[in-house]
């Protein structure tokens, strides 16, 4: 079932390359149109993502699609938090 009312909620990132990154490729693969309005940078980063394309499942899946893309920057040595 495909939602038609705007969204927007906030993340906490460790990193904002990364969760931009996340989006991307997300959008592509499951045309979604997640997009990321602000960041805030606080003790750690907090962005702020509106979506209008959307299944309820798909904020879920994006959530584990990014830990999946921070986890892979790790074992590569990429990142380091």
């Amino acid at each position: 079932m495909e939602q038609n009312n705007e969204l927007i909620f906030d993340v906490i990132s460790g990193d904002d390359e990364v969760i931009l990154e996340a989006i991307f490729k997300y959008n592509n693969m499951h045309k979604t149109d997640f997009t990321v309005l602000e960041f805030n940078y606080d003790e750690v980063v907090f962005a702020k993502i509106k979506v209008t394309k959307y299944k309820i499942s798909d904020i879920f899946r994006l959530g584990y699609f990014f830990y999946s893309c921070e986890e892979k920057k790790r074992q590569k040595g990429e990142i380091d938090w």
